[in-house]
Parts: C-alpha cells; sequence; structure tokens
C-alpha cells in the first residue's frame, strides 16, 4: 500500500473538477461535515476523532 498527496496530482485537478462537478451540483455526490461549534469543544472533539466517532470532515468553528 502506497498513500499519496492530492498536490502530488495538482496538474489534473481541472480535469477532476470538470468531472465532480456536476456530480456535485446534481447532489448525486455529497460530502459530510462533522461541525463541532466553540474553542471549548476542540479537546473532546480532537479525541472523537481519533475514536473515529465523527463523520465526514471534523471541523472546529471558533466563530
Amino acid at each position: 500500500m502506497q498513500g499519496f498527496l492530492a498536490f502530488d496530482f495538482i496538474d489534473r485537478f481541472p480535469k477532476y473538477l470538470e468531472f465532480v462537478l456536476p456530480y456535485i451540483n446534481e447532489r448525486k455526490l455529497v460530502y459530510v461535515e462533522d461541525i463541532v461549534e466553540g474553542l471549548e469543544n476542540g479537546p473532546a472533539a480532537l479525541v472523537g476523532l481519533f475514536r473515529g466517532q465523527n463523520v465526514g470532515k471534523q471541523v472546529l468553528k471558533i466563530a
């Protein structure tokens, strides 16, 4: 198994957008954000992230 970074393929990004944007606009492809509000809740959100308790992208909203 080998990992990669998105920036390794930055030259392909325009083609990716051309392909994926119609799916996003038609709601056939969605992304999920798990939003936690308040800096005071940051430590618990981080622990939850490591425990696999979040769904989707973990976001800490502080403002």
